[in-house]
């Protein structure tokens, strides 16, 4: 579906901000998919996706009178968005069987390792993990991984070969990930540090 022109998106914003359920249709129809692919890429798991996706649009029908029809609409969904993801981050915190649920998604569809790279941080989390590896398989790791070298630059440098390197790195990334989902607090802090980087990005967008 093409996206509606400003005048026409204004026109459908007052009708939504009257009760008009067609209103609300129309625009459920325009943003429904860009919703649902945004919270997924925030909280990882299909099912906590649908759940909250359903929460977003039940906030946008019921806070419809917030509604400035002057402004994009994305933006003030993207808001109702940002909150209702955060506030389930907060929510599975304080919820055991949400925590299981999450940290099950996120450590079988989502890679936390890669996160923390793109993050730049030298994250706790993440150091207190490496620095378990083997002394050899550890070197391998931050030499390609910290310092952004070629597998066959690793190979190398160490004098092995390629596939020893890639053995190394394999092991290595299974053992972090485990290692990091056994501490459940830490995953789900790395979760909502990595959903505050997104939506901290001026250009971030559905």
């Amino acid at each position: 579906m093409h996206e509606p022109s400003a005048n026409k998106e204004k026109e459908i914003l007052l009708r939504l901000k009257l009760g008009d359920q067609i209103a609300f249709n129309e625009l459920y129809s325009q943003y429904q998919r860009k919703v649902y692919y945004g919270l997924k890429r925030l909280v990882h798991s299909p099912e906590v996706t649908a759940e909250l996706h359903q929460d977003v649009f039940l906030k946008i029908w019921n806070r419809r009178d917030q509604l400035d029809a002057d402004l994009p609409f994305e933006a003030f969904l993207v808001s109702v968005a940002k909150n209702t993801a955060i506030d389930f981050y907060r929510k599975a915190a304080r919820d055991k069987k949400l925590q299981d649920q999450l940290v099950r998604s996120m450590t079988e569809i989502y890679d936390p390792i890669t996160v923390l790279m793109e993050l730049k941080d030298n994250h706790k989390i993440l150091e207190n993990a490496i620095n378990k590896l083997p002394p050899q398989r550890q070197l391998v790791f931050r030499f390609i991984k910290l310092e952004h070298q070629s597998y066959e630059n690793a190979a190398a440098h160490f004098g092995v070969s390629v596939g020893t390197i890639k053995d190394h790195m394999a092991k290595a990334m299974s053992f972090l990930k485990t290692e990091m989902a056994g501490s459940k607090s830490d995953l789900l802090l790395l979760g909502f540090v990595h959903l505050l980087s997104v939506f901290s990005k001026s250009t971030f967008r559905f």
